[in-house]
């Protein structure tokens, strides 16, 4: 009889074997990829093995399974992509080498960060493969490339740090971090890191995190009375959610899909918006930044670029607007990512504003557009 791997007590557990049998799914292929699998990848494996997804997720938890509604009735998209958290993989056999250097790289870096000194206001320091080699406290024979590898990919996705970068082709990495990582400076073992952990994201989110996947139960919804309305409502009306899907700007996808499929969601909105940003910076030649860059850009009373589609007497009004759009997107969406500390973002509300960044994007394709034609008349 095989015993599974369990977590440390103090870190959550699934509830029975199929809840491990998906973990272990997920790290062998892991293991064996250098990335994580699709949603179609995971049930197909169940599958063979004679187990069902629905089963398996009902025994897990967002603590140790991230890429999934907490609804597990909202079934993923087959190309979504399902990774463990350190939890997670602290369930799963021959975890504990990626797990060690992952404690070494939370100590590493919080010696670091105190003597980090910026070249340019926001800049956050990285943690690179060097940093790690230059020590002494891990054990050599486990700082291999893969090892590191795995426990950075693990580490892009804890709130210990804000992010980073992988590149499985060259087992490239480095994770970005800021003073959050101070209280786990002295971090020895993974239950110690999960209560840290814990406190750092506060108890509402502990709390969530630690909450069976399970089908949210209609009574969840509680109706608010209303008065009655003057004209009466239609006989009949729909209750299914509304899908909708677009296609991101090309310019928004490619500095933000990768950083979302891998699970940096807090990346992902931040290279969005950092992307509208630059844009607007060429189009209208300025070093400029946030805020006051887009006032120079939209302002009244002669906006440097168009990002409007009235005419008449709205044409105001939607410039007005817009100009607010942009700066409000800098101040609340951009800046709270790019300088820190913040906790990290829901998966689908990142998919909500990766749509916004992509919205504001579009706009600026129309300055482009008329740029381009007027280089192209007589």
């Amino acid at each position: 009889m095989i015993i599974p791997t369990i977590a440390p007590e103090g870190m959550p557990r699934p509830t029975g074997r199929e809840g491990h049998a998906l973990l272990d799914v997920i790290w062998a292929h892991f293991n064996n990829q250098q990335s994580w699998p699709t949603f179609d990848d995971v049930d197909r494996k169940l599958y063979a093995a004679g187990l069902t997804y629905e089963a398996a997720v009902q025994q897990l938890c967002p603590a140790l399974l991230r890429g999934i509604s907490s609804d597990i009735s909202r079934m993923p998209q087959g190309t979504d992509q399902l990774s463990l958290t350190i939890a997670g993989a602290a369930n799963c056999n021959d975890a504990a080498p990626a797990l060690d250097v992952f404690l070494h790289m939370v100590r590493t870096a919080a010696t670091i960060e105190p003597h980090f000194r910026p070249s340019e206001p926001g800049e956050q320091p990285r943690l690179m493969p060097q940093d790690l080699r230059s020590g002494s406290e891990a054990e050599p024979r486990r700082l291999t490339r893969e090892v590191m590898f795995t426990a950075a990919v693990l580490g892009l996705q804890e709130p210990c740090f804000r992010g980073g970068s992988s590149n499985v082709k060259g087992l490239e990495w480095s994770l970005a971090y800021d003073r959050g990582i101070r209280p786990f400076a002295d971090v020895r073992h993974l239950n110690d890191y999960w209560r840290i952990r814990e406190q750092a994201i506060g108890p509402a989110r502990a709390e969530a995190d630690n909450r069976p996947f399970s089908h949210h139960p209609e009574s969840m919804f509680v109706p608010v009375p209303v008065a009655v309305p003057a004209v009466p409502a239609p006989a009949a009306q729909s209750t299914e959610p509304l899908p909708v899907t677009c296609d991101l700007h090309p310019l928004i996808a490619e500095v933000a899909a990768d950083r979302y499929n891998r699970g940096a969601y807090n990346d992902a909105v931040r290279s969005a918006f950092q992307a509208v940003e630059h844009r607007v910076q060429t189009l209208i030649g300025s070093h400029e930044i946030g805020e006051r860059l887009m006032g120079i850009a939209l302002g009244k009373p002669a906006p440097k670029i168009t990002v409007t589609r009235s005419t008449g007497g709205s044409l105001e009004s939607e410039q007005n607007g817009m100009q607010l759009l942009f700066k409000g997107a800098m101040l609340a969406l951009r800046n709270p990512r790019s300088h820190g500390p913040d906790a990290k973002d829901d998966r689908d509300e990142a998919e909500e504003m990766l749509v916004f960044a992509s919205f504001l994007m579009r706009r600026l394709d129309i300055e482009d557009e008329k740029r381009k034609a007027a280089a192209a008349a007589p």
